[in-house]
């Protein structure tokens, strides 16, 4: 049996008959009697009505009265029978017309009505706060919401019958998801989109899904024999481009002093190259250089980049250790030499003009691997940094006509990439940012909680797809909000003299969704057709079903280069002698004698306590290696 109260519980939903049946009563009434009176005057096909409405409306008010009271006006209806038989065919049929289309008018507010009115809703008042849309609703909401924007810039929907501006494509979407929860069932359509209209766009594909369907694009892939070649020599002009391709390339070391000595010679390097061959040089010139000993670096860094002469000025062990650490930071350069440094002039791509709009290539795939994690994260951070600084400088102009897609799925597989800076200037020039991950704790680990926490809130729209509850799931649940209500309680109470109730309003604050909703509302339907997906943009959830998308496979996934099935023409010189380093290394006498020999030359001198913390850190990871 049905508790008492549970009738009266606000949170329950339920349907507003009552409310419904009065409120299409009285507006059906109204409609009806306006329509009849529009209706009785000569028409076409109708002639002139019979008598005055208002004598046909007092005998039928008669009448109904007399139904209810029947010593009341006995001879209203017989009257009015005799009335109506008396009238012709042609004079009835027209009055039965009339009629009818009133009855039609007022019934209409009813069958408009029942789609508002007949919805489940519970007995809460909304005050204010975000507010959660389901289904079809959803839809309808981010139409009406977005109708003016969509509007004045037009541009691809962001569901299914959803349409979204310009405006909003420019402020970026993060999309987040667990593994199957969603994430690629959103980017596909747009990407195709995007392909069909022939824009600009630059993706990262990490599992060869989109380098599969996107036939047209071009490929960047060092592990693929279809890949184009990035012409460094043509992005790289002057030293801030060198410096920073030199930071992406070279990762940070838990010793900054490593990292930046490798940056400095790597930049020097890059000056020589730009300086004695302009810009007919590639990768496999550049990585001859990283492999020159001592001496010629000194040389090099002496004509072209004397900031630089003081880490390789005296041939000291920290010097070797520095040379090392070059070659060691610089093996992406190598195997990007293999992969790269025959490609003929007609397939290279320069990122700065395609940036700027100048390039006939569209569509570029940066592809993954999961093989060459340490590959793929340099040289895709490299490239996006160098997009990321032309966007961000007066090379580039604001155009809000411009269309530059940045679409990444699993953005923490591109490493540590300066994303923060085409979020934060790009929407004026036209980027648009779509990237997505797994979890935030992916993109803490890479970038720190501080530029997460700021990247989530320069988004214009999120996307979730099923998550599982955790931290993410809390940290996305206080993003959307919670909205604030207003209640009526009821409360009754019984005396001795009898029982008695009162009604009071109170207001409360609750969230709009619960992590455990994240799971359980969210991800691929039953019926495996699509994938329920929530929207949060404008300051409302909006929950949308997306279909799955069924797209032919135009090309194969992955193509594997020579390089990578061990088919290597190494034409590198003057390579380091690895063994022989980490043999002074392992061996006190030897490096003992090392550092003799150098104090005994010219230049040399007794290594420095820091060459000898070198040699001590060397020593304790030769020996875990070992």
């Amino acid at each position: 049996m049905t508790p008492r109260h549970s009738a009266n519980n606000p949170s329950a939903k339920r349907v507003d008959w009552r409310g419904w049946i009065g409120t299409s009563g009285a507006l059906g009434l109204a409609t009806g009697i306006g329509a009849l009176a529009a209706l009785w005057r000569p028409l076409p096909l109708l002639g002139a009505p019979p008598g005055e409405l208002s004598e046909h409306a007092v005998f039928l008010a008669e009448s109904a009265v007399h139904l209810l009271a029947p010593s009341l006006f006995r001879s209203a209806w017989a009257t009015y029978a005799s009335f109506l038989s008396q009238l012709a065919f042609e004079d009835k049929a027209a009055l039965i017309a009339r009629a009818g289309v009133a009855c039609i008018a007022a019934v209409a507010p009813a069958a408009f009505l029942a789609r508002s009115l007949l919805k489940a809703r519970t007995g809460l008042f909304f005050e204010r706060g975000p507010q959660r849309h389901e289904g079809r609703e959803a839809t309808r909401a981010l139409r009406r919401r977005f109708a003016k924007q969509s509007r004045l810039r037009p541009d691809h929907d962001i569901a299914p019958s959803a349409p979204f501006p310009g405006d909003m494509w420019t402020r970026h979407v993060l999309v987040l998801g667990g593994t199957g929860g969603g994430k690629t069932t959103f980017i596909k359509p747009l990407l195709h989109a995007i392909a069909n209209a022939n824009e600009r766009a630059l993706v990262f594909d990490p599992k060869g899904e989109f380098t599969e369907e996107l036939g047209r694009a071009a490929i960047i892939a060092p592990w693929d024999s279809r890949s184009l070649a990035w012409d460094i020599a043509a992005d790289l002009t002057n030293t801030q481009h060198m410096r920073g391709f030199a930071a992406a390339i070279v990762a940070e070391s838990s010793d900054p002093m490593w990292s930046n000595a490798a940056r400095q010679l790597l930049c020097g390097l890059l000056i020589y190259l730009r300086q004695t061959k302009g810009s007919d040089w590639g990768w496999r010139d550049l990585a001859a250089l990283v492999a020159l000993s001592q001496p010629e670096l000194l040389a090099i860094m002496r004509d072209h980049h004397p900031e630089a002469v003081r880490v390789v000025e005296r041939a000291s062990v920290t010097t070797q250790g520095v040379l090392i650490n070059l070659a060691s930071f610089c093996s992406p350069i190598l195997d990007l030499a293999e992969a790269w440094g025959e490609t003929p002039r007609e397939r290279r791509i320069g990122f700065r003009r395609w940036t700027k709009g100048k390039s006939s290539r569209r569509q570029i795939v940066l592809q993954g691997h999961g093989a060459y994690e340490e590959l793929t994260q340099r040289y895709v951070s490299a490239i996006v940094g160098l997009i990321s600084a032309t966007v961000n400088s007066v090379e580039m102009t604001d155009d809000t006509k411009r269309k530059l897609w940045i679409v990444a799925d699993e953005l923490p597989q591109m490493g540590k990439v300066p994303i923060r800076q085409l979020f934060a200037v790009g929407r004026s020039r036209g980027v648009r940012c779509v990237i997505a991950c797994q979890d935030f704790a992916q993109l803490e680990e890479i970038h720190g909680e501080p530029m997460v926490r700021a990247l989530a809130s320069m988004c214009g729209t999120l996307v979730i797809g099923q998550i599982s509850p955790g931290d993410t799931a809390d940290r996305l649940c206080k993003t959307i909000g919670s909205r604030e209500h207003e209640r009526m309680n009821v409360s009754s109470s019984m005396s001795a003299s009898g029982e008695s109730s009162g009604i009071s309003f109170s207001r409360e604050t609750v969230p709009l969704y619960s992590p455990s909703e994240l799971v359980s509302r969210l991800g691929p339907t039953p019926d495996g057709k699509g994938a329920k997906l929530l929207v949060f943009t404008g300051g409302d959830a909006h929950e949308l079903f997306f279909p799955f998308l069924d797209v032919e496979k135009v090309r194969a996934a992955h193509v594997p280069a020579p390089w990578t099935l061990g088919l290597r023409k190494s034409g590198l010189a003057h390579p380091v002698d690895f063994d022989a380093a980490f043999a002074a290394i392992k061996d006190p006498s030897v490096a003992a004698n090392s550092g003799k020999d150098i104090a005994d030359s010219p230049t040399g001198t007794p290594c420095s306590e820091d060459e000898g913390g070198y040699v001590h850190e060397m020593q304790r990871l030769a020996g875990d290696g070992g």
